[in-house]
């Protein structure tokens, strides 16, 4: 996961561990009783690094997530893909959200698109595509 600013600072990276916990307790640090089979804080290392694009790191790293999942023969499901999210925006700064969201959301997507799976070829360079304000010239 990262924690960046706009360009070229800190982040923070995670890591999934091989093993796997049941009845671990939830991400949202509320002190609530809910409980999950398995919660990301427990599976994961964070890692602090400078990151020149926070975005194509935070979605690596959210894959890498899914990835190590699916190939444990866990379903990917809307409550593994809201802990996941919750998980990266409690590790990060609030000036990070907007590369976490949007890494978010792109895989979100691509999972849509390909059905749960990811794409074969996951190795593949992540480009944000940018949008562009138009001002309405008469």
């Amino acid at each position: 996961m990262s924690m960046s600013e706009d360009a070229g600072s800190s982040s923070t990276s995670t890591s999934n561990t091989s093993s796997t916990t049941a009845n671990e307790s939830n991400v949202y640090g509320d002190g609530s009783d809910n409980v999950k089979s398995q919660s990301i804080y427990n599976e994961c290392i964070a890692v602090l690094r400078c990151s020149p694009n926070p975005y194509d790191d935070f979605r690596r790293s959210m894959q890498e997530m899914v990835e190590a999942r699916l190939k444990h023969g866990s379903k990917i499901d809307w409550d593994f893909m809201e802990e996941l999210l919750f998980c990266y925006l409690n590790l990060n700064d609030k000036k990070s959200y907007k590369f976490v969201l949007s890494a978010f959301v792109d895989l979100v997507v691509d999972l849509r698109q390909n059905d749960g799976k990811m794409p074969r070829n996951s190795n593949v360079k992540y480009k944000r595509s940018r949008r562009t304000r138009h001002n309405n010239v008469a």
